[in-house]
């Protein structure tokens, strides 16, 4: 399937994930799902803009990963050699290696829900007509937390360019999966791979679901870890992050996090106001 894939043009993949999306929200609700609303059509076009920027920044990290991995490996730091996953069955190496990647991307995850880094990652939850597209929408900030994690994972786990490619498809098309308007939960499974469902309560606008299901495709980080919220079906929740929010404004949402973290910076340099002092009580 990979390698089908990967001999489409850009295009072509794009109108596969369409169309395969399409199927899969009939199945789900009936025809009703194909029939997005003019907010939601304008949210697809946004991501889809986010996911040309953030294909850019990918692009940059593979054409650069053999001359960082030289210089990884001339610093001494620790790497497991590549004759260790020859001898390993490739099903077995690759859960090996995407249960090292989702660990970092957890603890990536959690960081990027802090106050300072929180604005970076905002722009992602700013989507109030979530759809499988929403996983593209990713403010470069974001992406270079991300690309970073990716990059030491894989060099870590001696992993050359064509390997980490093919994992970041996969994970790739699950993203798409789990943002996509579907309400399932994988049943007996919902511990083992992130669904739709889990993933939805992530980006629901409540406060019980906050700092929640940081996993992006092993929930039982989360269980491990005291994150996890998957109480019911939360597919009619709204989803974003409140009034504040640029919308579905491309210029907007790419300047947020900088005018978020100017303000920021103002109010930790502005001078705190002189308490008056008080007035001497006359004797």
């Amino acid at each position: 399937m990979l390698e089908y894939i990967d001999n489409l043009n850009e295009w072509q993949f794009y109108a596969v994930i369409t169309a395969v999306f399409i199927a899969l929200g009939v199945l789900s609700k009936g025809a009703a799902s194909v029939k997005w609303s003019k907010s939601k059509a304008i949210s697809g076009v946004v991501n889809f803009a986010f996911l040309k920027l953030t294909a850019l920044y990918s692009g940059l990290f593979f054409f650069a990963m053999p001359v960082i991995k030289e210089w990884y490996g001339a610093q001494g730091f620790p790497q497991i050699p590549r004759e260790f996953w020859d001898s390993v069955p490739v099903p077995l190496a690759a859960l090996a290696i995407l249960l090292v990647y989702d660990f970092g991307v957890y603890w990536a995850h959690r960081l990027l829900h802090t106050s300072v880094l929180w604005p970076a990652h905002a722009v992602h939850h700013s989507d109030t007509d979530m759809n499988f597209l929403t996983w593209s929408r990713g403010h470069p900030t974001e992406q270079i937390i991300i690309v970073t994690i990716l990059f030491f994972s894989s060099t870590w786990l001696g992993l050359n360019v064509e390997e980490v490619a093919g994992l970041a498809l996969l994970r790739a098309l699950h993203q798409y999966y789990v943002h996509a308007n579907l309400d399932w939960d994988h049943g007996p499974f919902h511990y083992l791979l992130v669904s739709p469902r889990f993933h939805r309560w992530h980006h629901v606008d409540d406060v019980k679901a906050y700092d929640k299901n940081f996993a992006s495709i092993f929930p039982f980080y989360d269980k491990i870890f005291g994150t996890y919220y998957n109480p019911h079906s939360a597919f009619d929740m709204p989803t974003g992050i409140g009034a504040h929010t640029p919308g579905h404004n491309l210029a907007a949402l790419t300047a947020w996090p900088f005018m978020e973290w100017g303000r920021m910076i103002a109010a930790k340099l502005r001078p705190l106001e002189k308490t008056p002092k008080a007035t001497p009580t006359e004797t």
